[in-house]
């Protein structure tokens, strides 16, 4: 909700008609700031605290000298009354902050806590609270509520493009289908201060058979509302949806045909032999690794990466006839018995937290089913599949566990390594479980595939308690796409970004001939993984060739974090070219705490068909209710 303006905050700063602020004390030189008053203030106390000091004082006198005008009034009126027999009647001014609270906790009461608008036209409602809101002067309508709803949507969207303006950021993409809506939901995460942020930039509701096509085309749509190009989007989240790939592919076509020859000068302007300027096919072939850093990442979720783990243990015939017979048994006992099973018969086995529940409820009623088996073969299981069912669950609790922390919103990119190797630890305590090895092997080629992957990999480096973990090369490949990542930061806010220096840098990490380290050997002594991290801990050390290769070499000299370190905080406090990289990279979304909010917006779109709401009223509640922080003031 908007708040009165600080007009004591106002003659800082310079304030356009378009409410643009700019800072032009001290070295700012102009530099543009987000309009909001918190902002504003937290720029004057890190960057100016002289001036900060001397506006706090001023603000403070301010609060005394109201403060001490509204007790002297207070004092008049009442002696006032008890020196007369008639009654007066005092006037007392509307409290601007209690009637912001109020509208505040309207919008808050339509959008969070999801009651529908048809509230307002009832009788007792009306009767209930009329009285209260005219009392203060406020008007409470379906109209007005919705222009209080749409005023602090347009504001969180403005912060929101103030935010994203100029800067590299991920994407996270989410589809949720009930009864016959199908939503798309879209939402950015990024770090700002000390917090990763989530916000959702829009949820569409797509057609019946939507295609690749049309999700590209709404993407595009929601991108140009938000005033964001194609090259400032890093990475893209998602899980299965055939056609969300397909999607990303065809925004990365978008991507590559932006580029064209343009990009192909002005990044590198690379020449011909003969003299002649070479065509963007050819710039590509010699500079491969930089364009690979303008190309938009596909990033699969933390839960698909453990469901193609589990689906790769399903997939083995003896392990596959087993978990189909488990099924049948928890069927037929269902269709014989009144005994609820608490168990879905219609559910797939490859979705493995289903078949985790099916196999634990099996377990639970052995001392039922044996005795029912002896009578009916189609409740029977030997002692060997018992044996299964007991090695199952035990393996998939660890992994259950493990699975929770991708609900979790402060989740950094890097953490997905933690968790994948925690497992692996976990797993290997159960000893000479058939399963869990089988799993084990299944977990290590997926952690091999992520480091495979550049961006992945600049993440597990950059992630101070576990960079250690990573070869010779695998850390040089890291250094390789920072560098070029650098490179598209700075043509994205128009800087020069030393190139001739990092393609030395570059030229140099490409020849560097050092053994790679093995983590084979301590993986099989270590009792956990922070015992594992404490084996691979050595010092590293390199000769600078640019300044940003200065920031990775001090980097590279400090200590490694323990585990429990909370890397955000920890690159909050990094003042360098190398800390911006590492909070756009460890942004990137593998947690699945986004589908919730989409959940949500499908079950108050279902109860809210009949309030006749416009589609882009609909937009306005959902933003806010996604994005929107109530904090009242007191």
């Amino acid at each position: 909700m908007p708040r009165p303006r600080n007009t004591m905050l106002d003659t800082l700063v310079e304030r356009t008609e378009g409410n643009q602020v700019f800072c032009r004390k001290g070295n700012c030189n102009g530099k543009r700031l987000n309009a909001h008053s918190g902002n504003i203030e937290r720029h004057l106390k890190m960057v100016h605290p002289d001036i900060y000091a001397t506006y706090i004082q001023q603000k403070m006198a301010m609060q005394r000298k109201r403060a001490s005008t509204s007790s002297t009034a207070t004092t008049s009126t009442r002696n006032s009354n008890s020196n007369s027999n008639n009654i007066v009647n005092v006037t007392v001014p509307k409290c601007k902050p209690r009637v912001t609270n109020i509208e505040l906790a309207i919008v808050e009461l339509f959008t969070k806590c999801k009651q529908p608008l048809n509230i307002l036209e009832e009788r007792a409602f009306q009767i209930i609270a009329g009285p209260a809101f005219q009392s203060l002067g406020i008007g409470v309508n379906r109209q007005s509520v919705l222009d209080l709803i749409t005023s602090c949507s347009q504001k969180l969207k403005t912060e929101l493009i103030d935010d994203l303006s100029g800067n590299l950021f991920s994407l996270k993409i989410d589809i949720a289908t009930k009864h016959d809506i199908t939503l798309l939901g879209i939402n950015v995460q990024y770090i700002k201060d000390r917090n990763i942020n989530l916000k959702s930039l829009a949820i569409k509701e797509l057609q019946i058979g939507y295609t690749s096509e049309y999700v590209k085309s709404v993407l595009i749509e929601v991108l140009i509302e938000y005033s964001v190009d194609l090259h400032q989007i890093l990475s893209i989240s998602t899980g299965n949806d055939v056609n969300i790939v397909d999607a990303v592919k065809g925004l990365n076509d978008e991507l590559r045909n932006s580029l064209g020859e343009e990009a192909a000068v002005s990044n590198k302007s690379v020449k011909k032999e003969e003299g002649s300027t070479s065509s963007f096919e050819e710039w590509l072939e010699f500079n491969e690794a930089d364009y690979l850093t303008y190309k938009i990442a596909y990033v699969r979720s933390g839960a698909h990466i453990l469901q193609l783990c589990m689906e790769e243990i399903f997939q083995k015939p003896e392990f596959k006839l087993r978990l189909e017979k488990c099924k049948a048994i928890l069927k037929e006992l269902r269709s014989q018995t009144s005994f609820s099973t608490n168990a879905n018969e219609n559910q797939v086995t490859t979705d493995w937290i289903a078949t985790y529940d099916m196999l634990q409820r099996l377990l639970e009623l052995k001392e039922m089913i044996v005795p029912l088996g002896s009578k009916n073969n189609y409740l029977y299981l030997n002692c060997e599949e018992w044996h299964f069912v007991k090695e199952f669950v035990e393996i998939c609790k660890p992994i259950y566990k493990c699975a929770k922390r991708f609900q979790a919103e402060q989740l950094c990119y890097s953490e997905l390594f933690v968790i994948l190797m925690e497992i692996i630890f976990e797993l290997e305590k159960v000893g000479s479980n058939h399963l869990a090895k089988s799993l084990i092997g299944a977990l290590n080629c997926q952690k091999l595939n992520l480091l495979d992957i550049d961006l992945f990999n600049a993440a597990v480096f950059l992630d101070p308690r576990i960079r250690v973990c990573l070869d010779t090369t695998q850390k040089t490949r890291a250094k390789q796409y920072i560098t070029t990542l650098h490179n598209r930061m700075g043509s994205l806010k128009g800087e020069s970004t030393n190139s001739e220096a990092n393609e030395s840098f570059l030229v140099e990490l490409a020849v560097e001939e050092q053994p790679s380290t093995s983590n084979s050997g301590t993986s099989a002594t270590a009792k956990s993984f922070c015992e594992f991290l404490q084996y691979l801990d050595t010092d590293s050390s390199s000769t600078p060739h640019s300044y940003l290769e200065t920031d990775i070499a001090m980097y590279e000299r400090q200590p490694r974090l323990p585990l429990s370190s909370n890397i955000i905080d920890f690159w909050y406090y990094q003042h360098n070219t190398l800390a911006d990289i590492a909070r756009i990279i460890l942004a990137i979304p593998c947690t699945e705490v986004s589908i919730g909010s989409l959940s949500s917006a499908v079950d108050y779109i279902l109860s809210d068909k009949h309030n006749r709401l416009s589609a882009s009223n609909i937009d306005h509640i959902l933003r806010v209710k996604a994005n929107g922080t109530f904090n009242y003031e007191e």
